[in-house]
């Protein structure tokens, strides 16, 4: 890096293309709307945004209530016969051992259309019933089915004869069941997944590609065209889609993910007004919640909200920090709302004790305790003379563990090698965020300084929520690792963001 830290380290050269008072580009017949909207009119709008997402959401999950469960069951029957339940994938650098494709939370989507539902119509609309049973669990899942206790219960379900014991599931929104649903009404169960996958690849590939497109065809602004480029490439080679993909459980929040990338590319916050970017970001929030199955969208969402600001043109401190604070308080508060008239539904028709039964849930996936050591876990520890007693004592020890886990199950989303998933997740960003803190230690430019600080706090927004949620983190590494592409992901985007800079500064001088 040659010449002053404080000069050239924006994603455009000096003279960028031409540009509102706070920084956002002007579109051709089109004023940017610069001033400040009423806290009263984004509150009201964020309100507005979330009630209608619900409203057109329970309406599709009460028009998928009239589906036949024998329908269904004859999807589950079909996609067992073929072998579509059981599909498995070999990663290039593990190809000794094959990995499953369709998961616990596969079957017990599936459980949900299967079984018999509420004759009334908007209870079943609001909750499904899953199977609740007790019977220990062998390790083994019928033939046909994962290895899982959950795809068991799918089996037994699916009898015609079945008197499986069922109870309520209230606490997601579960719009992976309504979509699963309405999917499989018309397609099979390899048919619905393989077009999930699709589209998921779809997106990703096309934004990398108009962003490239773009960056060739309109240098002034290179920089933020790379970094959507670099973006969309690190999620479609590191986001361990050949594994998650394919799954009802993941697949569609990340298409809410990608969908909203590209929306942000198409239409960079400074191109909206505030009360549109308001609009916008709790619509994400709202899309989030309907698919959030504690699989990692929320806080991949957030990121992506920083991500989207941090990536655009403006050059206005103050504007920067305002369209950051709208973003993330409209996704957040989207969120928080939909689980709230949610659960108010479900207190108003079952009764106050179920939000105890929800606080007392999501206060376990917070605890530092509760969680078993799998043997060979166990093993492991013991040879390094470690009890995971003294772990679950501590709680510092207890995310210590989690993030072990985390770097561990890392190798999924690097082709099946630890080392290269360790690289990927912890050395490189390390590196990478370690530059970032000597830019904002030397630079400059206020908006520089804030970009690289606000920078390094959303890729701490991962190690951030592994410590809100240890225990979850513990139980479920083997996919909540896959967010922690993103630190990756936007480290090098800024890398690729800055590095065009200087190129386009060098040539404008």
């Amino acid at each position: 890096m040659s010449g002053d830290l404080g000069t050239g380290l924006s994603g455009r050269p000096p003279a960028a293309s031409a540009q509102g008072h706070d920084g956002a580009r002007s579109e051709p017949g089109r004023a940017i709307d610069t001033q400040p909207a009423p806290v009263l009119a984004l509150a009201l709008r964020i309100l507005l945004v979330v009630l209608a997402t619900l409203l057109t959401f329970y309406a599709a999950s009460l028009a998928s209530a009239f589906g036949e469960r024998q329908h269904y069951r004859g999807r589950v029957a079909e996609a067992v016969a073929s072998g579509a339940l059981t599909r498995g994938v070999a990663l290039p650098l593990a190809r000794a051992s094959r990995v499953s494709i369709h998961n616990f939370n596969d079957c017990l989507i599936l459980s949900m259309l299967v079984l018999p539902q509420e004759d009334d119509i908007f209870r079943r609309a609001l909750s499904p019933r899953v199977p609740s049973l007790d019977a220990p669990w062998s390790g083994e899942a019928p033939s046909g089915y994962p290895p899982y206790v959950q795809c068991r219960d799918l089996a037994l379900a699916i009898e015609p004869a079945a008197d499986v014991p069922v109870g309520y599931y209230h606490r997601y929104l579960h719009g992976d069941w309504v979509l699963a649903k309405l999917l499989l009404a018309v397609l099979p169960f390899a048919y619905a997944t393989n077009l999930l996958l699709i589209l998921l690849v779809a997106g990703l590939v096309g934004l990398a590609l108009l962003a490239l497109r773009n960056a060739v065809r309109r240098p002034g602004t290179a920089g933020r065209d790379c970094a959507y480029a670099v973006l969309a490439l690190t999620l479609l080679l590191f986001y361990a889609l050949p594994v998650f993909g394919w799954s009802f459980s993941f697949a569609p929040a990340d298409l809410v993910l990608v969908g909203f990338l590209l929306f942000f590319y198409l239409r960079p916050p400074s191109a909206l007004s505030e009360l549109e970017f308001a609009t916008a970001a709790a619509l994400f929030g709202a899309l989030t919640a309907m698919f959030e199955f504690l699989t990692g969208g929320s806080p991949s969402g957030l990121i992506l909200i920083f991500a989207v600001v941090l990536f655009d043109d403006a050059v206005d401190p103050r504007a920067i920090w305002r369209r950051l604070c709208i973003g993330t308080v409209s996704f957040t508060a989207a969120i928080v709302l939909c689980f709230a008239f949610k659960m108010a539904a479900v207190a108003v028709i079952w009764g106050l004790p179920e939000l105890t039964l929800f606080g007392q849930q999501i206060g376990a996936h917070m605890s530092s305790a509760g969680w078993e050591v799998a043997p060979e876990n166990a093993a492991r520890l013991a040879r390094l003379g470690i009890d995971p007693d003294a772990i679950r004592s501590s709680f510092l020890f207890s995310y210590l563990y989690a993030l072990s886990k985390v770097f561990y199950f890392s190798q999924f989303l690097a082709f099946g090698s630890v080392e290269l998933g360790l690289l990927l997740v912890a050395l490189a960003p390390l590196l990478l965020g370690l530059r970032q803190g000597l830019l904002l230690r030397r630079c400059s430019e206020a908006v520089e300084r804030m970009r690289a600080g606000l920078l390094l706090v959303a890729c701490a927004i991962m190690p951030a929520w592994y410590l809100a949620f240890v225990h979850h983190t513990i139980v479920h590494a083997h996919f909540m690792f896959r967010p922690m592409v993103w630190p990756l992901a936007l480290l090098l985007a800024m890398e690729a963001w800055r590095r065009t800079g200087q190129k386009q500064s060098a040539k404008a001088g």
